[in-house]
């Protein structure tokens, strides 16, 4: 092996590389949401009464705004799924899907922070509900961003059968803020 090739070598980096950063960073995020869950908590077994009296929370809504969310998760699999056949418009249209359907999942959180029956500095609790729900919003359009720019990429024709490892990296980050949401809705919903 020449030293050109050795080096081209070493410069290549391997399917794993993105992988792992994504997998190192989704951990970092987890730390997060763990802090976040613990400060959940703590302030509910250190409070009297939690919620406090006042707090309604719509979950008839927040239960549908759930299944839209796992309804993108399977959109996202669709995508992924499609991509590995080399079905570029499958992609495409499964990518598009998922953006409306997260896009949906904000704009119906949106309308509940604003119309919420309690703010972030009334108390513990709605500052603990609306940090958690606002980093969760947080990631989801971040992904929603990150899903638009693969969407473009896939329109100029940058992904087929072997080249997609950017969607199947995208679907690691996508099904995680998806279960980060139940975790969520978990705590804040059914748990209380």
């Amino acid at each position: 092996m020449t030293t050109a090739q050795a080096i081209q070598k070493m410069e290549r980096p391997s399917a794993s590389t993105p992988y792992f950063g994504m997998l190192l960073f989704l951990v970092s995020e987890s730390f997060l949401f763990g802090a976040l869950f613990w400060a959940y908590y703590y302030l509910k077994v250190k409070s009297p009464v939690w919620p406090p009296e006042g707090v309604h929370l719509e979950t008839a809504l927040v239960s549908a705004n759930t299944a839209i969310l796992l309804i993108s998760a399977a959109s996202m699999q669709a995508a992924i799924l499609a991509i590995r056949k080399g079905h570029r418009k499958r992609l495409m249209l499964a990518l598009a899907i998922t953006i409306l359907l997260g896009s949906a999942f904000l704009a119906i959180k949106g309308w509940e922070w604003v119309h919420s029956d309690f703010r972030p500095w009334d108390h513990a609790y709605g500052s603990i509900y609306f940090t958690i729900t606002g980093f969760h919003g947080i990631h989801v359009l971040g992904g929603i961003l990150l899903l638009g720019a693969l969407l473009v990429r896939a329109g100029r024709g940058l992904f087929d059968a072997r080249r997609h490892l950017a969607i199947e990296v995208a679907g690691l980050y996508w099904h995680y803020v998806d279960l980060v949401w139940i975790a969520v809705f978990a705590t804040i919903f059914i748990i209380r």
